[in-house]
């Protein structure tokens, strides 16, 4: 009887192998979104003044925040110095009485954009800065505030800006 000779043992060993390799693809596509979610940071009106700086300098090494009641921005258009709000505020307790809502900021924002959505949720005057490496501070203007975050911090590592501090 020479028809007993199969050898089934092999043929399942090999559908193990395979089966193994579908179960690592569903894990490492889990985690992309999770890492593209991390990317964006959420701006309420409970959160205080103090945490929203340095989060977004968390983001944006080489950017910081400057933060200030809506009047400030006529002293700039004067040339005048102008002073931030008190870190240790919530945004609610600053924002002008009619105002309120969220904000979401990510890389792909525009810098006028990110500004314009203070003002228009909030009612304050926000504006990005960045230190040269000479220690020079400077708001963003003009060309820069076209710019999207993301590509305005890379531009200020790249020209050898410092790390900005949130404060």
């Amino acid at each position: 009887m020479a028809t007993t000779t199969k050898k089934p043992a092999a043929k399942p060993a090999a559908k193990k192998t395979t089966a193994a390799k579908p179960a690592v693809k569903k894990t490492t596509t889990t985690a992309k979104p999770a890492a593209a979610k991390s990317g964006e940071l959420s701006v309420t009106g409970n959160k205080k003044i103090g945490t929203l700086m340095k989060e977004f300098n968390k983001q944006f090494p080489y950017l910081r925040l400057k933060i200030c009641y809506s009047y400030a921005r006529q002293a700039v258009a004067k040339g005048e110095s102008i002073s931030g709000i008190d870190v240790d505020k919530t945004l609610a307790s600053v924002r002008r009485a009619d105002s309120g809502g969220d904000i979401s900021i990510s890389g792909n924002k525009k810098i006028k954009t990110l500004e314009k959505e203070f003002d228009t949720v909030f009612g304050l005057y926000v504006q990005v800065c960045y230190t040269e490496k000479n220690g020079s501070r400077y708001y963003t203007s003009g060309g820069a505030d076209e710019m999207t975050l993301a590509a305005f911090n890379k531009k200020c590592e790249a020209d050898g800006c410092k790390k900005g501090e949130w404060k």
